[in-house]
C-alpha cells in the first residue's frame, strides 16, 4: 500500500510512536510518505538514520509567518505563491495553505492518508476532500476533550472533518464514547490502543530500590491537563508525612514557570528535580534508576509513556483519566487513583513504599500486560487490517 502520515514533527522527539508505527510499516513493505505539518530542527537524532535507511519520503509543509518562510515557499513551489496572490496578508496565506496542502496530499497518489491528530484534520479542511485516497483520522486527546469546551467552533468542525473522513481511529474506548456525539456515522470509529516497542523499553539490569528513597519519575509537557499541581500537592502531604522520595520530571512547557513556583512555594526544592528535555537514550537510563512512575493527569487518551514505563517492568501510578483503566488494573499490574484526588496519589504512592516487595511484582505483570496487548506488531496488524479493508 502507499500510505501517507499527516504528523506535525517527524522524527519528533517525542511523538515517537508516529515514528515507530511508519518504520514498521516500511519494514512491512509498504511505501510510506510522511507530510509533516512544521520544519523544526528539533528532532529524535536516534531516529533520524532510521528512516533516510528504510527509504521514507519525508515532505514539509511550508509555515508563512515571517519572510524566510515566504522566501523558502516561492523557492520550493514558485507557481503556488503566484497563483495565490492577495492584497491581504491572511488571504494570501490562506489560499497557499490550501493549495500546498492539496497538492502534497493528491500528487503522490496515495492509497491511504492517514492525519495522525484530528486537530491537524482540522486545520487541513477542505483539502483532505477528493485527495483520491481514503482518509482515517486519529483522535488522541487535547482536540477531542479540550478544544470541543475552549473553541465554540470546534464540535461543528469536528463534525465535518469525521463526515470527510472513511474511517476514525481512537487509541482507546473511552475516546470512541467522546468523539461519539460528532460522528453522524459511529460505524467509521475503530479503537486501536497505543503500543511501544517492547525490544526497545527493555529492561537492562536488575531492578534495585533506591537506598536514598522512593525514585518517582515522570515525563510530560508542563501543560494544565498532566495534573501536576495535584501530583505536587500529593509530594507535599507525603512529605509532611515523613515519606522519603525524589521526583524527577522530564518536559518543558509553557506551565514551566507555574511549576518552578508551585515547587517553591510548597516547599519540595530538595525532593523534586526538573530535568528538561531528554532524548531517548537518556530517558531510557532515567527508566533504571526509578522504582515508580506517575502520572497525575486530569485526563489522556492513553499514555504513551506509562506503556514504555511498563515495559521498562516499572510500576505504573496513574490517575483514572481516559483510557487508563483500560491498561491498568489495580494492584495487579499498577495502581489506580482517582483523578483530582491529591490523597489517593499520596496513599497510593506510600502503599508502595510500605510494601517493596510488591514492587518487582508489579513491574513484572506491568511488562506481560505490555507483550501480550500493547506491542507495536499487534497495532500495526490492526492499522493494515483497516487500511485493507478501506481499499477494499
Amino acid at each position: 500500500m502507499r500510505i501517507c502520515l499527516v504528523t506535525n514533527e517527524f522524527p519528533a522527539l517525542t511523538e515517537t510512536f508516529i515514528t515507530t508505527k511508519a518504520l514498521e510499516l516500511r519494514r512491512r513493505g509498504h511505501h510510506i510518505t510522511v507530510i509533516r505539518n512544521q520544519d523544526t530542527n528539533v528532532v529524535n537524532e536516534s531516529h533520524v538514520n532510521q528512516v533516510k535507511e528504510a527509504g521514507i519520503k519525508v515532505l514539509t509543509y511550508n509555515q508563512l509567518q515571517t519572510k524566510k518562510g515566504i522566501a523558502k515557499a516561492f523557492l520550493s513551489h514558485p507557481s503556488l505563491v503566484l497563483t495565490s496572490f492577495s492584497l491581504s496578508g491572511s488571504g494570501f496565506k490562506a489560499k497557499f495553505k490550501q493549495q500546498l496542502q492539496r497538492l502534497l496530499l493528491s500528487k503522490n497518489s496515495f492509497d491511504i492518508v492517514h492525519v495522525e491528530f484530528s486537530g491537524l484534520g482540522v486545520a487541513y479542511g477542505s483539502a483532505l476532500e477528493n485527495v483520491g485516497a481514503k482518509v482515517v483520522v486519529s483522535c488522541r486527546g487535547t482536540a477531542e476533550k479540550v478544544k470541543p469546551i475552549s473553541e465554540p467552533n470546534r464540535k461543528e468542525q469536528l463534525r465535518k472533518l469525521f463526515t470527510t473522513a472513511d474511517a476514525i481511529h481512537c487509541v482507546s474506548q473511552d475516546m470512541a464514547t467522546t468523539i461519539t456525539p460528532y460522528c453522524t456515522k459511529p460505524g467509521k470509529i475503530f479503537v486501536n490502543r497505543p503500543s511501544i516497542d517492547p525490544t526497545v523499553f527493555k529492561r537492562a539490569k536488575p531492578y534495585w530500590p533506591s537506598e536514598s528513597g522512593l525514585q518517582i519519575f515522570t515525563i510530560g509537557r508542563f501543560t494544565f491537563q498532566k495534573g501536576y499541581l495535584i501530583g505536587l500537592m500529593a509530594m507535599r502531604k507525603l512529605k509532611n508525612e515523613g515519606v522519603k522520595f525524589t521526583w524527577k520530571i522530564v518536559g518543558d512547557g509553557p506551565l514551566k514557570e507555574e511549576m518552578l513556583y508551585h515547587i517553591h512555594a510548597l516547599q519540595l526544592q530538595d525532593c523534586i528535580e526538573l530535568t528538561g528535555k531528554k532524548n531517548r537514550d537518556e530517558i531510557l537510563e532515567l527508566y533504571h534508576q526509578a522504582d515508580v512512575f506517575l502520572l497525575p493527569s486530569v485526563y489522556e487518551g492513553i499514555a504513551n509513556v506509562c506503556l514504555e514505563a511498563m515495559s521498562m517492568e516499572l510500576p505504573v501510578v496513574s490517575t483514572k483519566s481516559g483510557g487508563m483503566e483500560e491498561v491498568i488494573v489495580h494492584q495487579q499490574n499498577g495502581l489506580l487513583c482517582e483523578t483530582y484526588d491529591v490523597a489517593s496519589i499520596a496513599e497510593n504512592i506510600k502503599w508502595l513504599v510500605l510494601h517493596p516487595g510488591r514492587l518487582t511484582a508489579l513491574g513484572v505483570q506491568a511488562r506481560k500486560t505490555i507483550l501480550e496487548r500493547f506491542t507495536i506488531s499487534r497495532q500495526v496488524d490492526v492499522f493494515e487490517e483497516q487500511y485493507a479493508n478501506l481499499i477494499k
